[in-house]
This record gives structure tokens, sequence and C-alpha cells, in this order.
């Protein structure tokens, strides 16, 4: 079976090969290959015109330069091996959850800001985007928020922030005092916090100013020991599913998925998986868009 598929797969390509017009195209089985795709998502996609198809030889086949066009100016679908969709849509919109980490909000906020002000939005698969324009359009005429001078990625935040759990774990707090300490305790004007993927925080700049400016509250080891004031603990090489969730911003059946999915190594075995911090990191900036 699978010799005659492979015999099948090079008749093909010799086709393809001597006629001008179907190396302009491609099958519908390559698009779904392409997009790692089952087989009703991808005549979905055919039947909704995102993209020109034309009958060759009795064969649907999917015009490559509309497929292309469509492909940069969505967020969606991921080619399996290629470059990141939306390349278009991006240089002229933001979607709901960039423009809020461009502000450090959450972005339920920024769309309760939208809706109240009736502010204009495009839609691209059924998901609400701002124009970039627009955007800017509103930060001229307001005073209360202030954007960073560039799209944080979450290998920023890692590198220049400390999530808010692992804050309360640093200093063996419950989170309900940590959120005390920055909210509303003498030393709250010290923290600098910041929203992200909606989540909170603390830059490590401002955390170490707090730990230097008390004594009560110190980073302790797992044996409960302190450790001296200008040491921050390091960073875990290998993280759980749960804390890859938290990173994320989705479950961590989500996490689960992506690892059956093979889109980042892990190590162990059963429940006890860990993933390559780093790796995962650097894997979930690149597909940032369609995780938010």
């Amino acid at each position: 079976m699978e010799e005659l598929q492979n015999m099948r797969t090079k008749m093909e390509q010799y086709i393809v090969s001597k006629d001008p017009a179907l190396q302009k195209t491609m099958s519908v089985p390559e698009m779904r290959k392409l997009l790692g795709l089952k087989k009703t998502e991808s005549y979905w996609l055919v039947h909704r015109n995102f993209f020109k198809t034309e009958i060759i030889g009795g064969v649907m086949r999917v015009d490559i330069e509309s497929f292309e066009k469509w492909y940069a100016n969505q967020v969606k679908h991921k080619k399996v091996n290629g470059e990141a969709p939306g390349k278009e849509l991006k240089k002229t919109s933001y979607s709901f959850q960039e423009a809020a980490n461009l502000l450090g909000v959450n972005n339920a906020n920024l769309y309760e800001i939208w809706k109240k002000e009736n502010r204009k939005t495009i839609t691209v698969d059924f998901v609400m985007r701002i124009p970039k324009e627009e955007f800017e359009k509103w930060y001229e005429q307001q005073d209360v928020y202030k954007k960073a001078d560039k799209m944080p990625t979450i290998s920023d935040m890692e590198r220049d922030y400390i999530r808010f759990e692992e804050a309360a774990m640093l200093l063996d707090v419950m989170e309900s005092e940590m959120l005390k300490l920055i909210r509303t305790s003498e030393y709250r004007n010290l923290f600098d916090i910041r929203i992200f993927n909606n989540k909170k925080w603390i830059s490590r700049k401002s955390f170490q100013l707090f730990l230097n400016a008390q004594n009560e509250y110190r980073i302790k080891k797992e044996d409960n020991e302190t450790v001296a004031d200008d040491t921050v603990a390091e960073t875990k090489q290998y993280i759980s599913r749960q804390e890859a969730a938290e990173l994320a911003g989705v479950t961590a059946s989500t996490i689960t998925k992506w690892m059956q999915m093979k889109k980042f190594s892990c190590t162990g075995a059963g429940k006890v998986l860990r993933i390559h911090r780093m790796e995962f990191l650097n894997w979930l900036d690149e597909n940032r868009e369609g995780v938010c």
C-alpha cells in the first residue's frame, strides 16, 4: 500500500513538472498537509472561497499565489514548516491581546474601552482586531495608559520580569499576601507591575528594590533557608505542564495537546513529563498570535 502511494506521488510530481499550469497550483491534499489539517477542515477552507481554486484535469487545485496572499492576511492557520502567518495583516492591525500587551493591561479592559467608545475594528477569521491607525488615534487622545517602546515577547518578560506567582513562591508567601504587598503595603510604590497575556509580572529591578528596602521578606530556598538580597533565584531549566500553561495563558490540557503534537521537546515520562523552558518560550514567541 505504501509503495503504491509513493508511486502515485512520484507520478503526480512528474505530471506537475511537465505542466506550467499545474506548477502554479497545488492539490487540496497538498494544501491540507502544508497546514497540518484534517480532510474536513481543508475542504471547509476551500468552500469558504478564501483563495482561488480551479479544476484542472477534472481535479480541484488551489492557486498558490492567492493561497499565499490569504495566508499573509490571517493568523488562525499556520504552516507545519514555513513562515509564520499574518505577515501582511500584522503590518496594519493588532489583536486585542497584542494591543493589551503593548499597553501592559488586561485585554478585557481594552475590549471594554473599544466597546464603550464604539471604536473601529476589523474582523478576521471571526475574531476582531484593532487597526493600528485607530489604535494610534485613540492613544493620542488619552493620557491614562503608556505603551511600551516595542511589542514585548515572552522572552523579554522572562528576562526583565518575574511572574506574580513566582514572586510569591520566592518569598514563600500566599498569593493573597503578595497581592497586598503590591497594592496596599507601604512598599507598593516600589513595585513595577506589568500585565502580559492577562497575567501580572513584577520587574526584577523593582523586586530587588523591595528586597533591599525591608528586612521582613527574603527569598527562601527549598530548605527554607534565606538567601542574599542581591540574589534572585535562577530560572528553572525545565517546567511543568501547569507552569507552561500559566506562561502561555492556556489550560494544562492544551499544553498536553501541544506536547502530543511534538511542538517542543519534553523529558521524563507519564505525569512527570517536564518541558524545556527556553525552547518552550522560543516556540511560544514564534507562535504567539495563534495562542493568545
